[in-house]
C-alpha cells in the first residue's frame, strides 16, 4: 500500500524521582508551513530525571509502543448551541456511532523501530502508526495490527480535538498486562494488580481548540495544526515503611502489630507490619478496577477512581521486618538512625500499591515491642504505643512514591505497666511518621506521635540518593519553609501565635528533655530572621503543595537556617494559678467538710489555715483551695543539615 506518512514522536514521563524542572529533549518543532499535507504530527520530549532521556530510553519505558484514541468535534448548523455539533473518531478503528462503540473504541497503535527515523515522511523520531495488518508485526516491540491503520490529517473546520493515550505493559514474560476497556475521549477503565498498575502509563489528555496559522506558525502551542505533545505518567503509587530507634543503651525488637479496634481481616496481633486505615487493597498483590478520567484544567492529568462496587480494606500489610531476634546474645534489633531504618518487607525498595485517592483516612500504627539492654540484660516490654498519620498525608497518587518512617524515642504514649491502668512512662515512646511524594517532586512530613502529635512538612526535604548510599535519606534542609500541623488522633488543632512557638535549642536536646524542663537554659525563642514563626489566621488564603492543602488557622511555618536545631512548642493546656473560693460564713445547722480552709486577718493580708475540724464552727469563715495546674506542652525537635551538606534529621 502507499504510505502517506508523517513526523511522529511522543513526549514521555517515566516513573522516576525528579524535580519540577522543565522538560528537555527534542524541543524544536518542524515548521508546520512545510507540512503541505496537513498531517497530524507528534513531538517527542523527555523529562530531566537524573539525565536527559533519549527517545530509545522513553520507548523502552513504554515497551516500544502505545495506544492513542482521538476525536474531533465540528460545529453544527447553529452556532448558538452545541446540541447539533458532530463528534467523530479520528484515531480509532471503528465508527464512533457503531454498535461496538458501546463497549468502548478501538484505538490506534504507535510503535517504535530503532534507527528508522527519516526513512519515511511520517517518521523523524523512530515512531510510526501507519501500516497494514497483513504486514505485522511492526517495530522493536513486534506490534501486531488487527486492522489497517491510515494517515490522519488536521481538519481546520473542527471546533475541538481530544486526544487520549496510554500503554499497558506486561509485568513479565509470564504475567500479562492489566485489562483496558471502555476507551472513550473522556477516559477508560483499567483492571489489574498493583504491579500491573505500575506498568500502566497514561498520557495527560490533550484538548485542542485553537487553530495555528500554517503559513506563519513555527512554535508548538498545542493548536489545531500543531505538533501534539503527550506527557505520560505511571499509573501506580509506590510506598515503603520503615522503623528506627534512638534510645541509648537499648535495642528495640519483637515488634507486634495490633489491630486498631475492630478492623476487617485484621483481628489479632501479628509480626507482619499491618497498619489500620482505609486502603484500596490490603496488600501490594491486591487487584482493583478504576475508572480513569481527566482533570478539567491544564495539565489534564489522569484521575483514578475505583469503579462502582469496589470495596476498601481497613488495613494494609506492608510485610514483615527483618532484624535480629530477641535472644540472650541479641543483635542490634531495628535500625538506629533515619538513614538506616528497618524496612517492612525486608527491603528499602518501594512496594507497588493501588492508588488511594478516593477514600483516604488516618493511618494508625498500634504496636507492642521490647526494649533490651545488652549490658544489664534488662528487658522492658512496652504495650499500646500508637502513632497516627493524619488523613491529609494519606492520599496515594499515581506516579508518586511515598515513604513512612516511624521513630521510637524516649517520648511515648505506650506503657511499661498494666495497659489501661498503669500511667504512661516518664519517657514515653514517640514515632515519627514521614511521608514523601518523591516522583514529581520530593516532599516530606515528620510526625511526632504523642497526644497531641506534631507533624512537620517540607517540600524537597527528603532525598533518596541510592547511587551514593543504599539508605541515603536525609531530612529538613535550609532554604524552604517547614510547615507545622498539630493533630489529636488525626484531627487538626487550631494554631495561634499564642499556643505555637519556635525555639532554638542545643543539638542533642530531646522532646522528653523539654517536657521535663531538663533542658531549658539554652531554649531561646526565635524572634528575628527568616526563621520567625508565621501562624496564618483563619480566613487567610490556604496554601497547597504537592496535593497537600494547608488551611489558615490549622498550620504554622518558618524557613530554617542551616546547621540549627529547632524545637516547635505547642501549648496543650494553659494551666492555672492556685486559687481559693469565696469564703462562706458558717451558721448553725450548716455542716462543714474536712479539708476546708479557714480565713483570718484583714482584707489584703488574709491568711488561710487548713482546719482539722470535722465539723464547721458556727460563725467562722471557710473556703476551698484549688492547687495550681501547670501548663502542658508538646514538642517537636527539628535538626537542619549543615550548609556543607552534613547530616540532618528529625529527632
Amino acid at each position: 500500500m502507499k504510505k502517506n506518512l508523517f513526523l511522529a514522536a511522543l513526549a514521555f514521563v517515566a516513573l522516576a524521582s525528579c524535580t519540577s524542572d522543565e522538560f528537555v529533549g527534542e524541543n524544536t518543532s518542524p515548521t508546520t508551513s512545510g507540512n503541505v499535507d496537513g498531517a497530524i504530527l507528534f513531538e517527542s520530549n523527555a523529562p530531566r530525571v537524573t539525565r536527559a532521556e533519549d527517545h530509545a530510553t522513553s520507548a523502552a519505558t513504554l515497551g516500544y509502543s502505545f495506544n492513542v484514541y482521538a476525536t474531533k468535534t465540528t460545529e453544527g448548523p447553529s452556532a448558538e448551541t452545541t446540541d447539533d455539533d458532530v463528534t467523530s473518531n479520528v484515531f480509532a478503528l471503528n465508527d464512533i456511532n457503531g454498535a461496538d462503540a458501546t463497549a468502548g473504541h478501538e484505538p490506534y497503535q504507535v510503535w517504535y523501530t530503532t534507527s528508522s527515523a527519516n526513512k519515511t515522511t511520517s517518521n523523524t523520531y523512530d515512531w510510526e502508526y501507519v501500516g497494514t495488518a497483513d504486514d505485522s508485526p511492526y517495530g522493536t516491540g513486534n506490534i501486531t495490527l488487527t486492522k489497517d491503520q491510515t494517515i490522519k490529517y488536521w481538519d481546520y473546520s473542527a471546533k475541538r480535538y481530544e486526544f487520549v493515550a496510554y500503554k499497558a505493559k506486561p509485568v513479565s514474560a509470564s504475567v500479562e498486562a492489566g485489562t483496558v476497556t471502555k476507551v472513550r475521549n473522556s477516559g477508560f477503565t483499567f483492571t489489574g494488580t498493583a504491579a500491573q498498575f505500575a506498568n500502566l502509563y497514561v498520557a495527560d489528555k490533550m484538548t485542542i481548540t485553537d487553530k495555528a496559522n500554517p503559513a506563519a506558525h513555527t512554535t508548538i502551542d498545542n493548536k489545531i495544526g500543531d505538533v501534539v505533545q503527550f506527557t505520560f505518567r505511571s499509573g501506580a503509587a509506590k510506598v515503603r515503611l520503615g522503623f528506627y530507634e534512638i534510645i541509648p543503651g537499648f535495642v528495640v525488637n519483637n515488634l507486634s502489630f495490633r489491630p486498631n479496634g475492630t478492623v476487617s481481616g485484621f483481628t489479632s496481633a501479628t509480626t507482619s507490619a499491618k497498619l489500620s486505615g482505609s486502603f484500596n487493597g490490603s496488600s501490594s498483590a491486591a487487584s482493583g478496577t478504576y475508572d480513569i478520567t481527566y482533570a478539567a484544567s491544564v495539565p489534564q492529568i489522569a484521575i483514578f477512581t475505583p469503579a462502582s462496587g469496589s470495596t476498601t480494606s481497613g488495613y494494609f500489610d506492608f510485610g514483615t521486618l527483618t532484624y535480629a531476634a530477641s535472644t540472650e546474645n541479641l543483635g542490634d534489633g531495628i535500625g538506629i538512625s533515619s538513614t538506616t531504618p528497618t524496612w517492612a518487607g525486608g527491603s528499602y525498595d518501594y512496594q507497588y500499591v493501588l492508588p488511594n485517592t478516593n477514600t483516604p483516612a488516618n493511618m494508625v500504627l498500634y504496636v507492642d515491642y521490647d526494649l533490651y539492654n545488652k549490658v544489664s540484660k534488662e528487658t522492658i516490654h512496652v504495650t499500646g504505643a500508637k502513632a497516627v498519620v493524619p488523613q491529609m498525608y494519606m492520599t496515594w497518587n499515581p506516579n508518586y512514591a511515598y515513604t513512612y518512617l516511624f521513630k521510637i524515642s524516649d517520648n511515648t504514649n505506650g506503657t511499661t505497666g498494666t495497659e489501661g491502668s498503669s500511667p504512661v512512662g516518664i519517657y514515653p515512646i514517640t514515632f515519627d511518621a514521614v511521608t514523601i511524594a518523591s516522583t514529581e517532586q520530593e516532599v516530606g512530613t515528620i510526625t511526632t506521635v504523642s497526644t497531641p502529635a506534631i507533624t512537620t512538612y517540607q517540600e524537597g526535604s527528603v532525598v533518596n540518593n541510592v547511587s551514593e548510599s543504599k539508605y541515603g535519606i536525609t531530612y529538613a534542609a535550609s532554604g524552604k519553609p517547614i510547615y507545622i500541623t498539630v493533630n489529636t488522633e488525626g484531627t487538626l488543632e487550631g494554631l495561634t501565635s499564642a499556643n505555637t512557638k519556635l525555639y532554638t535549642v542545643n543539638a542533642g536536646t530531646t522532646e522528653a528533655d523539654l517536657i521535663l524542663n531538663v533542658s531549658t537554659t539554652n531554649k531561646t525563642e526565635v524572634t528575628s530572621g527568616t526563621a520567625v514563626l508565621s501562624v496564618p489566621t483563619s480566613g487567610a488564603t490556604a496554601e497547597t503543595l504537592q496535593g497537600i492543602t494547608f488551611t489558615a488557622g490549622n498550620y504554622a511555618k518558618f524557613t530554617p537556617v542551616a546547621g540549627t536545631t529547632y524545637a516547635v512548642e505547642y501549648l496543650v493546656s494553659a494551666g492555672s494559678a492556685a486559687s481559693y473560693s469565696d469564703p462562706i460564713t458558717v451558721t448553725v445547722g450548716i455542716t462543714d467538710v474536712t479539708g476546708k480552709y479557714e480565713r483570718s486577718g484583714s482584707e489584703g493580708s488574709y491568711t488561710y489555715t487548713l482546719t482539722g475540724d470535722t465539723t464547721a464552727q458556727d460563725g467562722k469563715q471557710y473556703c476551698t483551695y484549688t492547687p495550681a495546674v501547670p501548663a502542658v506542652y508538646q514538642y517537636k525537635i527539628i535538626e537542619v543539615a549543615a550548609a556543607s551538606g552534613g547530616g540532618s534529621g528529625s529527632r
